[in-house]
């Protein structure tokens, strides 16, 4: 799995504002539930019937159960259904929490379920 080149990207940045304004930055995006938090309580969001989608399990999945929604892992990103297998036999808990609750090959495939559901 690829690391992130955030910090390498944005760390002379970031380096050059905490100095100047003598704080430390602090990151609201994925995983974080900074973000979630003013969200769902400006726009009443319970996160028990809402869920997260996406394709990077370090970041949505992560962030989705960080904030307690359901998960699920589309196949089109960064991980692979051999990166889920990997995590469900591994025994590090951080792997644990890298785990979907539903995965699917495309987003498209999401569609046909949806459909079986009003019918």
């Amino acid at each position: 799995m690829r690391k992130s080149n955030f910090k390498q990207c944005t760390g002379t940045l970031v380096a050059a504002v905490e100095t100047c304004s003598q704080r430390k930055a602090q990151i609201i995006g994925k995983p974080s539930t900074l973000m979630f938090s003013a969200l769902a309580k400006e726009h009443n969001i319970d996160p028990k019937r809402a869920i997260m989608i996406g394709d990077r399990a370090k970041s949505d999945i992560l962030f989705g159960k960080n904030v307690g929604m359901t998960t699920l892992l589309v196949y089109t990103g960064v991980n692979s259904k051999e990166d889920v297998e990997m995590w469900q036999t591994s025994l590090d808990p951080s792997d644990k929490l890298l785990i979907p609750d539903y995965t699917l090959d495309s987003l498209g495939d999401l569609l046909p379920l949806l459909e079986n559901l009003t019918k």
